[in-house]
């Protein structure tokens, strides 16, 4: 893959910080950011639920939207981190830098997630109603790929998308409120 669009580091860098104050991975982390979407896919999976236009609509609206915002987002955070260079290296400042990293990195896999979004949308359209047939020893199986495939994946990235959101907005908070400038 070429290194322009390798976006390993991001994705690496922004569950890195699904880590504890001292350093060890967050149990609670996992299972909020990873064990809770992967469940509400396989959920829906069960409940055969799909995704029609207008859903599939309004996700693609708001994938656009929120990777405008999130990239203006982004270069605030940028802003402030150009500031702190300038800044004497006391521990607030060890703190807000070390916060505005971590804030870059849930930033970026939260863009990366919103195009995804928008893509899956694009490929559910495509595929809606298409189904993989196999013979399974005299067995006609029949697997819708909409219902089983692209809206597990679709409801996974939504709901780590709000949940990243969440945790961008209660960074923000902490950095604009909890931490003395």
């Amino acid at each position: 893959m070429s290194s322009k669009i390798n976006i390993c580091e991001i994705i690496t860098g922004h569950f890195d910080t699904l880590r504890d104050t001292g350093d060890n991975l967050s149990k609670t982390d996992i299972v909020t950011f990873i064990l809770l979407p992967f469940v509400i896919g396989i959920i829906s999976i069960f409940n055969s639920f799909n995704l029609d236009a207008s859903l599939s609509s309004l996700l693609v609206n708001f994938g656009s939207i929120l990777t405008a915002l999130l990239l203006s987002v982004l270069m605030l955070v940028y802003e402030q981190e150009s500031k702190l260079d300038s800044a004497d290296k006391d521990k607030i400042t060890v703190l807000k830098r070390k916060l505005l990293k971590e804030l870059y990195y849930n930033i970026s896999f939260s863009i990366i997630c919103s195009l995804s979004l928008v893509f899956m949308c694009f490929l559910h359209s495509v595929a809606l109603g298409t189904i993989w047939k196999f013979n399974i020893k005299e067995h006609l199986l029949e697997i819708p790929i909409d219902t089983w495939f692209l809206t597990p994946l679709i409801v996974i990235v939504a709901v780590n998308l709000v949940l990243n959101m969440l945790m961008i907005v209660k960074r923000m908070h902490t950095l604009l409120t909890a931490i003395p400038r």
